[in-house]
């Protein structure tokens, strides 16, 4: 099931917007709701690393376990992510398109466990909608100082 998808420009080159997206630290600047990656694996960005994302939301802390699936610097990012519930795909890609815009390509997509998880899923999507809109909206202006 499609839980996000994103088509749009960033004013900033693709190295640019990767260099933003690979910095934890950046990260909590655009999600407010990361906490923080701890890498299982040597490398931090390469196919196979495996991670556990800390988050807060509405004050409660949720860990998800993580692996890189497919890796192209400054260009790619295919990510598994493993909850109770099921399992989220999701793909970063970017492609230049002017001398300093950059197409982006935001998708996730959940293989729930339950029907009843994807019920629950079906009506919060215009909220993760807005959330994560939010959020790529914010990682473009980052990006682009």
């Amino acid at each position: 099931m499609e839980l996000y998808k994103y088509e749009g420009h960033m004013d900033a080159k693709p190295e640019e917007i990767f260099s933003t997206l690979n910095d934890d630290e950046a990260l909590k600047e655009w999600s407010p709701i990361f906490i923080g990656n701890e890498y299982f694996t040597e490398e931090k960005r390469a196919a196979g690393t495996k991670f556990r994302t800390e988050l807060n939301v509405l004050n409660k802390t949720y860990r998800f376990r993580s692996r890189i699936i497919e890796y192209e610097e400054n260009q790619y990012i295919k990510v598994e992510t493993k909850l109770k519930q099921g399992v989220i795909i999701s793909e970063f890609e970017l492609s230049p398109s002017l001398k300093r815009e950059t197409h982006v390509s935001v998708k996730s997509n959940l293989n729930a466990n339950s029907n009843k998880f994807s019920i629950i899923i079906k009506g919060a999507k215009p909220v993760i909608k807005r959330v994560l809109d939010n959020q790529v909206s914010k990682l473009g202006q980052i990006a682009a100082r």
